[in-house]
């Protein structure tokens, strides 16, 4: 698979020096705007540098720790102690100080300073106008999305535009969630107005930009913007589409496909430090997220599993052919017959006590190795945006606006992708259609980290985590709802206030 090459920034540490670590030091790199930014070739490296905080092990919203993050607070799966970060997290017993949500958050913040910077030294430089677009387009892109998921995760944020080294531009209060949001809403419109249709791999198109911009409106209940953002991707000119096999989309061989929209990228290039930043000459640019999750048995780290809850809704429905659900067997394998795990029978590849639980295989290399050795840390990219989120985010807002009818037709392309299940056959009412909506969703995007956020957009997450599990429910406030600011930002940033409840 030919891959869009990330480059090893390690010039980012020095180019780009985060305001979040160093705060107590001048600027010791100050002859560095003097001595980069002076031709195409700099402005190239440093918008690849704003893509490896979204991959960073630590704090990375889609590396190892950023997914657990997202999936470790909702009602589909359970996770075990031995991540104490995550743990405190899957179990709301976490707080301010918990470094992998300070991480997540400094990340964010790290690469929307890079965004800044490039947006400040492209202007009036003397490259073709139509480089300067697309630098400018790509920029705007990053800080968009960056923006819109900080909002997502943390609520109300500083909200920082200009990037400064000056320490007495450090402090600054935090603006309105509702705020950060349109930032990210005219950040995303003016790129999808500037990016091109089709890009490198691994570059965000026109369509990447409207798809966040879309799920942003859905998420400020703006729905016939939302609607009117995301429908026209479903036409021509875009090309996006389902593809015929659900498991397409979570292995290697078929990266890039027509469902994918946005994908972050990993492969076997740079060091093999898997620990390290992702910057650093010994980073690693493959990924430990399979191996998290696979079984003992076969060198996994068994971090997690589905919940009882979850496995309820799997096996709720019966596929068209009278089997599971398809996405059931490509998102799980257990003790079923005919069952096959790291390519042997899966009573073959576990010892009798791994037979009696559930294992998550998405994303993982059950098809292609035998075993998920750390030593060999996988490259399968994560699909951070794909058409079936457009589709069932275009039901959604067909439901908001009063016609369940159009809202089955777009469920219905989920349903029925590659011959999996029959038609919608339920009710026709709106409340009937929201909860098959809301169903779909949960098997469609199992561990793709969105269940904590629907939920909680639904006005459902209590309720939900409640019948999950009422002793872990015992610990959830309202606070829950968001990652509180982290208590380095509150000793640092003087104006910044702590996040309500924490």
């Amino acid at each position: 698979m030919n891959k869009y090459k990330w480059t090893l920034i390690y010039f980012a540490v020095i180019v780009f020096s985060s305001c979040s670590d160093k705060l107590d030091l001048t600027n010791p790199n100050k002859l560095t705007s003097e001595t980069f930014w002076r031709n195409e070739s700099d402005f190239k490296q440093a918008i690849t540098a704003c893509y490896t905080p979204l991959k960073n092990w630590n704090g990375g919203y889609y590396g190892t720790r950023g997914l657990m993050t997202r999936i470790s607070r909702a009602d589909d799966i359970e996770f075990r102690n031995d991540i104490n970060e995550i743990y405190s997290m899957h179990r709301f017993t976490n707080d301010p100080n918990n470094a992998v949500a300070q991480n997540i958050f400094y990340q964010f913040y790290n690469a929307i300073y890079r965004a800044n910077s490039i947006l400040k030294e492209i202007e009036g430089k003397p490259f073709p106008a139509e480089f300067i677009s697309g630098v400018r387009a790509e920029a705007l892109f990053i800080r968009g999305m960056y923006y819109f998921m900080l909002a997502r995760e943390f609520g109300d944020v500083p909200l920082r535009l200009i990037p400064s080294q000056d320490p007495a531009s450090f402090p600054m209060a935090k603006s309105p969630q509702a705020d950060i949001y349109a930032q990210a809403a005219t950040d995303l419109k003016e790129a999808a107005g500037l990016l091109p249709l089709k890009n490198d791999i691994g570059k965000p198109t026109s369509g990447t930009a409207y798809a966040y911009l879309g799920k942003l409106y859905v998420y400020t209940k703006k729905w016939p913007e939302a609607k009117g953002t995301l429908e026209p991707l479903t036409k021509a000119p875009y090309t996006y589409q389902l593809v015929a096999d659900y498991a397409w989309n979570f292995d290697e061989a078929h990266e890039h496909n027509s469902e994918s929209i946005f994908e972050i990228l990993y492969e076997r290039v740079g060091g093999t430090d898997q620990w390290d930043n992702g910057e650093g000459a010994n980073s690693a640019q493959t990924t430990t997220i399979a191996v998290e999750y696979a079984a003992g048995s076969v060198k996994g780290w068994f971090e997690a599993w589905p919940t009882k809850k979850m496995m309820d809704i799997f096996l709720q429905e019966k596929a068209a052919g009278g089997g599971m659900d398809y996405r059931v067997t490509t998102s799980v394998a257990w003790n079923y017959p005919g069952c096959m795990y790291y390519m042997k029978p899966i009573q073959q590849a576990l010892n009798a006590d791994e037979l009696n639980n559930y294992w998550i295989i998405k994303y993982s290399n059950s098809k292609t190795r035998t075993e998920e050795a750390a030593d060999i840390a996988s490259t399968i990219d994560e699909r951070a945006m794909r058409f079936a989120d457009v589709i069932l985010l275009l039901a959604e807002c067909e439901l908001e606006t009063a016609n369940p009818g159009g809202a089955i037709g777009y469920i219905d392309q989920i349903r029925t992708r590659g011959g999996n299940l029959l038609p919608y056959a339920g009710a026709k009412d709106a409340v009937a259609v929201k909860q098959e909506l809301i169903h779909q969703r949960a098997i469609e995007f199992f561990k793709e980290g969105e269940r904590f956020y629907d939920l909680r957009r639904w006005g459902l997450l209590e309720q939900e985590l409640k019948a999950q599990d009422p002793i872990r429910f015992a610990n959830f406030s309202k606070r829950n709802y968001y990652l509180p600011i982290p208590a380095k930002e509150i000793q640092t940033n003087t104006l910044c206030t702590k996040s309500e409840g924490w």
